[in-house]
């Protein structure tokens, strides 16, 4: 699973680096906010977050959506009537936009396609998380591209930072509430837990290269469907798998049937 920050590269060219700058800290001593900057040419954006990698995180994901903004204002600018294809592309900037927010790729589906006097009209709807939007156009395309960019706007007004929480029913039935924040936890065997409740298998792969910061690696395969692969690192293959452990469950607690 990409960072935010991984992500906000990626989108940038090659060999430009976004500008990590720390702006504030407050709050008590043993629980400080900090509050980072990012700057890329003339756009910036802020982030908050209970560490320096959270706050710069938040950060990322907010400039890869100022970034999206400017690039639909220039594909709405150059659609005439709205019809016609525009310059940019809604169907990747949505992409962006889930993989920076960690959330599943967006689903696309054919709801509809009418043969009307002279010209087809096509339905397509975009699926993300619980969200469903439509798309209409005289082709396929444009019709997925109407979705996305329907969908694009309409994820703007979502919170940018998930629930730290996941909601589990105890041994009792009762709703049981999971702080995936607690280090407490091990995590490794509430995945396990949930793995054997759902029916689908857990699969860690130690990757012998470390991190450039002398970090051990593990990736972690989820045989859900779709498919998960999930990244981790830590100063021992056991904090690896563990760290893998929890962004799997992050990754579950965002997937609708979990």
């Amino acid at each position: 699973m990409k960072t935010p920050k991984t992500a906000l590269q990626e989108l940038l060219n090659r060999g430009i680096t976004p500008q990590y700058n720390l702006i504030q800290v407050e709050g008590a001593v043993h629980e400080p906010t900090f509050r980072y900057r990012v700057s890329y040419q003339d756009k910036d954006a802020m982030g908050t977050g209970k560490s320096k990698k959270e706050a710069k995180h938040a950060a990322a994901r907010a400039l890869i959506d100022k970034l999206a903004v400017t690039q639909e204002n220039l594909a709405n600018h150059n659609t005439p009537g709205g019809e016609e294809e525009p310059s940019g592309n809604p169907i990747v900037w949505l992409q962006k936009m889930c993989i920076a927010r960690s959330w599943p790729s967006p689903l696309y589906e054919m709801e509809m396609e009418e043969v009307l006097p002279h010209e087809r009209q096509f339905t397509i709807a975009c699926v993300v998380l619980k969200y469903h939007e439509v798309g209409e156009g005289k082709s396929k395309k444009i019709a997925k591209r109407q979705a996305a960019q329907k969908m694009w706007q309409r994820l703007q007004d979502q919170p940018l930072e998930p629930s730290q929480t996941m909601q589990l029913l105890d041994d009792d039935g009762n709703e049981e509430q999971i702080n995936l924040n607690d280090r407490s936890i091990n995590f490794k065997a509430l995945l396990d837990d949930i793995a054997n409740e759902q029916r689908f298998e857990v699969t860690y792969v130690d990757i012998d290269e470390k991190t450039h910061s002398g970090m051990y690696q593990c990736l972690l395969q989820l045989s859900t469907l779709p498919v998960a692969v999930c990244h981790g690192t830590g100063k021992t293959i056991l904090d690896a798998q563990m760290h893998a452990a929890r962004n799997s469950l992050e990754y579950l607690k965002i997937m609708p049937r979990f």
